[in-house]
C-alpha cells in the first residue's frame, strides 16, 4: 500500500509546473544523487495505527513528499517553490484516494518552509509536504 501510495503521490509530483518548466524527475524509490532539479523524492515518515476490533485495523502512515530546486540561483528557486507548491496541493485535493489506493489522504497537508539542504553533496533548496494517509486494513491472526 505505501508503495503504491508513494508511486501515485510522485505522478503527482512530476506534473507540477513552474511556469518555465515542470519537474523533472520523481523517482518510486529514492535515489543517491540530485543531479536533476527540480526533483522530488517521496519515503515513508513515521506514522500510527489503531486496532479497531479484531476484523478492522486502521493504519495512518505518514509519506514525506520532498521537492528539491536548485539553490543556486535562488530567485529562480523560489519562483518554482511557489508555483510548485500550490499545484501539488490542488494535485492532492483532486486525488484523495491516490487513485483508490487508499481510503484517504487525511487533510489538513502540511508543508515545511523551504530549507537549504546538501543532498548528498547536491546543495538544494527542499520543501517537506507531509501527507497523511488512511487505510482500513485486515489484522493477521
Amino acid at each position: 500500500m505505501i508503495d503504491d501510495a508513494i508511486q501515485r503521490l510522485q505522478e503527482h509530483a512530476l506534473a507540477c509546473s513552474y511556469g518555465e518548466g515542470r519537474v523533472k524527475y520523481a523517482p518510486d524509490y529514492p535515489v543517491d544523487s540530485a543531479a536533476v532539479l527540480p526533483m522530488s523524492i517521496a519515503h515513508f515518515g513515521g506514522g500510527e495505527f489503531t486496532a479497531m476490533n479484531a476484523t478492522t485495523c486502521q493504519f495512518m502512515p505518514n509519506v514525506f513528499v520532498d521537492f528539491h530546486f536548485n539553490r543556486s540561483v535562488l530567485a529562480t528557486a523560489y519562483r518554482q517553490i511557489d508555483a510548485v507548491v500550490l499545484d501539488f496541493a490542488k494535485r492532492l485535493s483532486g486525488d484523495p484516494t491516490l487513485g483508490d489506493v487508499v481510503d484517504t489522504i487525511v487533510f489538513p497537508v502540511a508543508f515545511s518552509e523551504p530549507q537549504a539542504i546538501e543532498y548528498n553533496t547536491i546543495q538544494t533548496l527542499m520543501i517537506r509536504f507531509t501527507v497523511p494517509l488512511k487505510t482500513l486494513e485486515t489484522p493477521t491472526t
